[in-house]
């Protein structure tokens, strides 16, 4: 009897988690039916439709464009690190070091040291081109910032991505991606200096290169602005995605949908476990 009473009241756990849920996903598709509608809102235009708009009144209001990834002006590029053929390519420096946290280990609440990583250097190559059969738009490098996908698509994360523990010094490091960097003189001179006291505990560093890669389709979802006398898909649109790899009140539509029936389905199995708490409960009473 002890067993069932004791099951019963651990249903409460799983059933409360699922009721929880359940009122959380309606919140969450509400918001992306509504970026959907944002995104609906907005014409799809070719290219040169863009471009032909350049300068007219109502030029900077939303627009689609879909296509492949183009050289922007600086033309086809070579990452720095990867020497990939990229139209875009981003480098990173992240340092990594030791912070301490109270955690809950061996029945007691212990100090343990926990490895973590944060910025601090990047260079990115500026505006790259979305092409489609009419001729090609520039895409301004901050909206990949505001990618759908959760792979980054286009972009392809991490094609150089290394990371290592040889102290705070960059002259420790004899080889590698951070001495590469260093010996362009592109990072900052002095920018390792504050990271090197004792009680900074840096551990490492990590370096990181992303690209994107010419010839991959995309959809891009902002404002039109102006660089230099050419149109650029500039500012995103609201709290909207700008990068997508299919059309995106199609995919926010999608996703609003599937929230809705998750919902749905949490809160039947919320209401199933409590209601076989409450059995179990009662045969632990009767017994």
């Amino acid at each position: 009897m002890v067993f069932l009473r004791l099951a019963g009241y651990l249903l409460w756990i799983p059933g409360g988690l699922a009721i929880i849920a359940a009122v959380i996903m309606p919140v969450v598709g509400s918001g992306l039916s509504r970026r959907g509608r944002v995104a609906a809102a907005g014409p799809r235009l070719s290219c040169a439709k863009v471009r032909a708009r350049a300068g007219r009144r109502g030029a900077s209001t939303p627009v689609h464009v879909h296509g492949v990834s183009a050289a922007g002006p600086a033309g086809l590029l070579s990452g720095r690190l990867s020497g990939s053929e990229c139209v875009w390519y981003r480098d990173r420096v992240l340092r990594r070091f030791l912070v301490t946290q109270i955690r809950y280990v061996n029945d007691e609440w212990t100090e343990v040291d926990e490895l973590v990583e944060e910025q601090i250097w990047a260079w990115e190559s500026g505006p790259f081109a979305v092409s489609d059969q009419t001729g090609s738009v520039l895409v301004a490098p901050a909206l990949l910032e505001h990618t759908l996908n959760v792979h980054g698509h286009p972009v392809q994360r991490g094609a150089v991505d290394e990371a290592r523990d040889d102290g705070a010094d960059p002259e420790g490091y004899r080889s590698g991606a951070l001495i590469d960097l260093l010996a362009r003189d592109l990072v900052p001179a002095g920018l390792f200096e504050r990271f090197a006291e004792p009680g900074a505990r840096t551990s490492g560093y990590r370096v990181q290169e992303d690209i994107l890669r010419p010839g991959l389709p995309f959809y891009v979802f902002a404002m039109p602005g102006d660089l230099d006398g050419e149109p650029i898909m500039a500012t995103p649109v609201e709290d909207v995605w700008a990068i997508s790899a299919e059309p995106m009140p199609a995919a926010l539509a999608r996703g609003g949908s599937r929230a809705r029936s998750w919902a749905i389905r949490f809160g039947l199995a919320g209401v199933a476990l409590f209601a076989a708490s409450a059995l179990l409960l009662q045969h632990a009473d009767l017994g």
